[in-house]
């Protein structure tokens, strides 16, 4: 949701903004697995040149049940969503945006999002995810 309390759209807005190639490749910067939750923090690339320098960072926590994700909450973090969506299937939830820092001051904003998943599914979740990100998780 935006500070005015309306949901952040996770689908294409314009034909042109489907048409984007859905190719984007992910680096793992770290990655711990503990008993209950695996911790993943990485950098997505889009399949398109993007206009600043900046990474495109997200975390991700894959839970008992759920996989839950951050990313930042710009035009790159938006289609992250929507192609994810595209092969998860809708979040549990619309994204919930979280503020860093300055309440009045949205840089450095995150979406968060959520998808479940019943505890006996978290292998195949896992699995999944594994394809989505190029490697075998544990």
């Amino acid at each position: 949701m935006t500070l005015s309390g309306k949901p952040v759209k996770i689908i294409a807005n314009t034909a042109k903004e489907a048409a984007l190639p859905e190719n984007w490749q992910f680096t793992i910067l770290r990655q711990e697995a503990r008993s209950r939750r695996l911790i993943l923090e990485g950098q997505a690339h889009p399949p398109y040149e993007r206009p600043y320098h900046d990474a495109l960072f997200f975390y991700a926590v894959v839970g008992p049940d759920y996989l839950s994700l951050e990313v930042s909450r710009d035009f790159d973090g938006e289609r992250l969503l929507q192609y994810l969506a595209g092969l998860l299937g809708q979040p549990a939830t619309p994204p919930r945006v979280q503020l860093g820092g300055s309440q009045l001051d949205e840089e450095g904003a995150l979406l968060l999002v959520e998808w479940h998943f019943p505890p006996v599914g978290r292998g195949e979740m896992i699995h999944r995810l594994g394809e989505i990100l190029g490697r075998a998780l544990p």
